[in-house]
């Protein structure tokens, strides 16, 4: 899975950013330029998917799949694929589904829904044995202490353990029968440890990397399920599952620019305000515009140039800035072209301008 992935952002990229930009992709890295070239590229779905991957692992399947013949390393560190890899995609595009990993939408999430659900399950399932004394398989203090108060409110034991059986049991009947198996082999339970990665992978015949991708597909699947069919406790788990906005993947940076924006500044008093430069806060800007679907664009371009740059936008291959300018000529500014790069993916004329 992990050489599929990698191959569909290549082609995806096509040498159009260097292979460090893939990798911080899958790594999740919160910076403008990251996020920006996940919603540029149509890549969110991969944004965050892989947070353990070292940039050593990276490079060293990066060569491996050259030397193979799949992708060919170009100029300054970049990559393009090659018919073979062209191919691979082809004939592995229904044993991989992609699609259902949501990076972007959960990259705030996965981890401490995980880390919650295993931490509880274990917990139960250690209390319905009469021992209150073990050893936590999860020992950040937040989850430790989110799941003493979760018990307080949740304390018959029994009829969770009985609740969050069925509740899984229905889900895993959903999803791939091998994902299901490894699923339930990384659970922790009384008198019963959970594999690790490495275990996963000699007992499957699988890398280490398609081993860690394949349960971030089951838990991205996971969260979906419990989302569409409001299934609690385990709704409960889930990270900011009461708001009806889930927290932006945005940097902190531009959040607070955001606010100021809320209340009504022009870019002139937001870089007053902030003692910062104009290219900054445009950089915030266009990061806003990726990262929120309902951002109007009204205070920053007038809709008729916004129309006409979607328009021309859309008949250019290119993503590259630089290309797209050199297309379009001077009569538009980087940051109007980069706004309307932002928003053409909207098919909604109007949801594309104002939201």
């Amino acid at each position: 899975m992990f050489n599929y992935l990698i191959l569909l952002a290549v082609d995806q990229i096509k040498g159009q950013r260097t292979t460090a930009s893939i990798y911080y992709i899958f790594k999740g890295r919160k910076s403008a330029q990251t996020i920006q070239d996940a919603h540029l590229y149509q890549l969110t779905n991969l944004y965050g998917i892989y947070n353990q991957i070292s940039r050593e692992d990276f490079e060293s399947v990066l060569v491996q799949l050259s030397e193979q013949g799949y992708l060919e390393k170009t100029h300054q560190d970049r990559a393009i694929i090659r018919e073979k890899g062209l191919q691979y995609l082809r004939e592995h595009k229904n044993n991989y589904p992609y699609h259902l990993l949501k990076g972007m939408a959960y990259a705030n999430q996965t981890n401490e829904f995980i880390a919650r659900l295993s931490l509880t399950i274990q917990t139960y399932s250690y209390l319905s044995m009469n021992v209150n004394r073990f050893q936590p398989i999860i020992d950040t203090t937040p989850t430790q202490v989110w799941v003493k108060q979760y018990y307080q409110k949740n304390q018959d034991v029994k009829e969770w353990l009985t609740d969050v059986y069925h509740q899984l049991e229905g889900f895993l009947l959903t999803i791939d029968d091998q994902q299901a198996r490894m699923f339930v082999d990384r659970l922790t339970g009384y008198q019963r440890f959970g594999l690790t990665i490495q275990q996963l992978s000699v007992k499957y015949n699988l890398s280490k990397h398609d081993v860690y991708l394949l349960l971030t597909l089951s838990y991205h699947q996971l969260l979906s399920f419990i989302e569409v069919n409001q299934m609690n406790p385990l709704l409960e788990m889930i990270p900011n599952h009461n708001l009806q906005q889930k927290k932006m993947i945005i940097t902190k940076s531009a959040a607070k620019t955001y606010q100021l924006i809320l209340k009504g500044y022009t870019i002139e008093q937001i870089m007053e305000r902030r003692r910062l430069k104009r290219s900054t806060i445009e950089d915030h800007i266009i990061e806003l515009a990726y990262a929120i679907p309902t951002f109007k664009l009204s205070p920053f371009i007038k809709q008729d140039i916004f129309n006409e740059l979607v328009d021309k936008i859309s008949q250019i291959e290119d993503r590259q800035l630089s290309a797209i300018r050199r297309q379009l000529g001077d009569h538009y500014s980087y940051f109007q072209i980069r706004l309307a790069l932002a928003k053409a993916r909207l098919k909604n004329s109007e949801e594309r301008y104002d939201g």
